[in-house]
């Protein structure tokens, strides 16, 4: 009986550190499939160091769309998470609405999945393409015309990279992502908001 007793504790202990880390690299490293529970729970502790290898995934921009920023210097930076979810179009919105008179030049950033590969990875890079294009539609004529850009990788890891690399001086983000993994949410925004060195504006204002 005893001997049972230790099976199930090591099982239980087994299950639990693989979900936890499968959670984790679910939830915060933006990987898209459940599947990863799965082999949280197969591989329990064995499982951390693939999490953790998979979490220094290279941020690599897929599509990029130059936009036109005004004169050098003039205005503010401002670099948009955009995932299509309700919250990252009212962040959206409330940069149109408060800062375009101000606004200098403009980047929305949509990051997709690091997970997918041929076929399903492409079908992901063009609806997000045609998502970003929709919204750039939707923006006053008074913003600077925007770059946007489709970027591989993980949310958090991904939008502080091209904040970085367009020297942007407010990086917004909704506070709610899109689906299950809630993109630009939670640990996401919380990494943001941690690890930024500039400004970060989560938007949760509304549309009033």
């Amino acid at each position: 009986m005893p001997d049972l007793w230790s099976v199930l504790l090591f099982v239980t202990v087994w299950l639990t550190v693989g979900l936890v880390t499968a959670a984790w690299f679910v939830l915060r490293a933006g990987h898209a499939h459940l599947l990863w529970y799965v082999v949280g729970g197969l591989l329990g502790p064995l499982f951390i160091p693939i999490a953790v290898e998979r979490g220094r995934a290279t941020t690599r921009p897929v599509d990029v769309r130059e936009g036109r920023p005004r004169r050098t210097g003039d205005g503010v930076r401002v670099l948009v998470g955009v995932d299509g979810s309700p919250d990252s179009d009212r962040a959206l919105r409330a940069v149109a609405r408060t800062l375009a008179g101000t606004t200098g030049e403009l980047v929305l950033v949509s990051v997709t999945s690091p997970d997918r590969i041929g076929r399903e990875a492409e079908d992901e890079r063009r609806a997000t393409r045609r998502m970003l294009d929709e919204r750039v539609r939707g923006l006053p004529g008074d913003l600077p015309e925007p770059t946007t850009e489709v970027v591989v990788g993980h949310p958090a890891d991904a939008l502080l990279a091209m904040a970085e690399a367009h020297d942007v001086d407010l990086l917004v983000a909704g506070r709610h992502g899109h689906g299950l993994r809630d993109r630009l949410l939670g640990s996401v925004a919380e990494d943001l908001t941690r690890r930024s060195s500039r400004a970060v504006l989560l938007g949760s204002l509304s549309d009033r």
